[in-house]
């Protein structure tokens, strides 16, 4: 084999395999991105989850001691639809943190010390 042959061999390799790791790259950047947005939505839901248990205490306030009733069950209007919201965000939250799991997320990148 001639010099330039073997010179045009190690070009060729040396291209294939620059390929092959920009695309490793690439799709770990994907991998990067797509769990950053996740642990964004997960961090937006449970702010939304923090935000509906203030005005779940509210209420519960609210009728024992401003409207003077003497108890407030799961059952009440405002009690029962804010407790709705609040499952459906829980279940919203737990796919999203199933989803980053699969992507390769860990969990303790979604601790509440490393969220805020």
């Amino acid at each position: 084999m001639a010099f330039s042959d073997k010179i045009k061999t190690i070009v060729e390799q040396s291209l294939a395999a620059s390929k092959e790791i920009l695309s490793k790259v690439g799709d770990k950047a994907q991998q990067w991105g797509e769990l950053g947005v996740l642990k964004m939505e997960i961090v937006q839901l449970r702010s939304q989850a923090q935000k509906l248990t203030a005005k779940l205490g509210a209420i519960v306030y609210e009728t024992l001691v401003e409207k003077g009733q003497q108890s407030v069950t799961k059952d009440s209007p405002a009690v029962r639809e804010t407790l709705a919201q609040l499952s459906a965000l829980e279940t919203q939250i737990d796919d999203k943190e199933a989803l980053f799991a699969t992507k390769g997320g860990k969990e303790d990148d979604l601790k509440d010390d490393d969220i805020r």
